[in-house]
């Protein structure tokens, strides 16, 4: 079973993981990596992460998107956050919402 993050392999398909969470990938290449995340434990993991992030993504752009185009704001200024997140605090958050 292949689980060393430090092979050849896995560096070739740790370039796409990102892509594959975000369903970028062409079939046969997302194929590959599927397979490859069938037996490497640490790329599995570094997979779940990308997928996370990706899942989140539009929750991300509908949340900014009233302080990128205000005029799209569907609620009083008073109502929206005032501080804003830093990224983890906010990928910290979004992993317990549902």
């Amino acid at each position: 079973m292949a689980t060393a993050s430090s092979t050849d392999e896995c560096r070739a398909f740790r370039d796409a993981l990102a892509e594959h969470a975000l369903e970028l990938l062409p079939s046969e290449r997302a194929a590959a990596v599927v397979e490859h995340l069938g037996i490497c434990t640490a790329c599995r993991d570094e997979y779940h992460c990308h997928a996370a992030v990706a899942a989140h993504l539009s929750s991300l752009r509908e949340a900014l998107a009233p302080r990128l185009c205000p005029e799209r704001r569907s609620h009083p200024p008073g109502a929206v956050r005032t501080t804003p997140l830093t990224l983890s605090q906010w990928v910290d958050r979004m992993a317990y919402v549902r």
